[in-house]
C-alpha cells in the first residue's frame, strides 16, 4: 500500500529481492521502520498491534505541511487540476515566504527557490492516494474502514464468463458527490467526470466517455460491482447521475 506497486518481472509471485528493493524506496523514515518492523521474520521480535498503535506513523501530532495538504486535497474540486504548476510558474523565486526573527541574530529567512515544487506535487500525489492519512484524529473517523475481501454478487450477465476476475466489495460510504459533464467534439460524445468523497475522506474521482446506451442505474450498478461504491449508495448515485443526464442532454426550451 505505501509503495503502490511492486514490480515483480513477470514472475507468478513476488521474489524478496523485488519486495526489498520497495521497502527500501519508502522516503519516509517512520513508515520504512513500520514496514520493516511488520516483516520480521522472527515473530518474538515483530511489534504488536499495542507498539503499532502508538508507533509514530499512527499516533504523532500530524506536521502543518501534512494537514496543510490534505485540506488542499479535500478541497481540490474548488481549483484547476495544476493549479501548483500554474501558480508557480510567475512566482519570484527570491522572494521570501516565510520569515523566522530572532533576538540579536539575524532572521532566518525561506525562499521559494528552496522549494522544490516536483516534490511538493509528488508529496501532493501521495497524500491523495493515501499514503500519508491523518491517522490519530480518531473522532473524525467512521466505524467500518476495513474493506472486504470476499467477491460481490455477480450480475448474472457478467457471471457468464469462464473466469470472472473478483473485485474488492466497497465498505465505505459515500458522503459527497460531484459530476461535471463535457462535450467531446472530435467523438460526438459526451465525457463524465465523477467525484465521490468517502466517510474517511477518501477522494475517488472517476471518468468515463458516455455511450448513447448508458444508463444511470446501469452505471451505478457497475461501479458497485467493480467496487468503487457502497451497494447501499447505487440508488443514491444512479438518481444523482440521472438528474446530471438530464440537465446537460436535454435541449434548452
Amino acid at each position: 500500500m505505501a509503495v503502490l506497486e511492486i514490480q515483480s518481472n513477470g514472475d507468478s509471485r513476488v521474489s524478496e529481492e523485488a519486495i526489498a528493493r520497495a521497502r527500501h524506496s519508502l522516503d519516509d523514515p517512520n513508515m520504512r521502520d513500520f514496514i520493516l518492523g511488520c516483516l520480521l521474520l522472527n515473530p518474538d521480535k515483530r511489534p504488536t498491534a499495542h507498539n503499532l498503535l502508538f508507533h509514530q506513523v499512527l499516533f504523532e501530532v500530524h506536521s502543518l505541511k501534512l494537514l496543510a495538504a490534505h485540506c488542499f486535497i479535500n478541497n481540490q474540486y474548488l481549483m484547476p487540476e495544476n493549479v501548483v504548476e500554474e501558480n508557480t510558474k510567475w512566482l519570484d523565486l527570491n522572494m521570501v515566504m516565510a520569515e523566522i526573527r530572532l533576538e540579536g541574530r539575524p532572521a532566518v529567512q525561506w525562499r521559494y527557490s528552496e522549494v522544490s515544487f516536483l516534490e511538493l506535487d509528488k508529496f501532493l500525489e501521495d497524500v491523495r492516494n493515501g499514503i500519508y492519512p491523518l491517522m490519530n484524529f480518531a473522532a473524525t473517523r467512521p466505524q467500518l474502514l476495513p474493506r472486504a475481501l470476499s467477491q460481490p454478487q455477480e450480475d448474472p450477465q457478467k457471471a457468464k464468463t469462464p473466469t470472472p476476475e473478483p473485485f474488492d466489495v466497497e465498505t465505505r460510504k459515500v458522503v459527497q458527490m460531484q459530476c461535471s459533464m463535457e462535450m467531446n467534439e472530435e467523438k460526438a460524445q459526451w465525457h463524465l467526470t465523477l467525484l465521490l468523497t468517502l466517510e474517511d475522506k477518501l477522494h475517488r474521482q472517476l471518468s468515463y466517455d458516455l455511450l448513447p446506451t448508458d444508463s444511470s442505474k446501469g452505471l451505478a450498478s457497475e461501479l458497485v460491482h467493480y467496487g468503487f461504491i457502497h451497494e447501499d449508495d447505487c440508488e443514491m448515485l444512479a438518481n444523482f447521475l440521472e438528474n446530471a443526464f438530464h440537465k446537460h442532454r436535454s435541449p434548452p426550451l
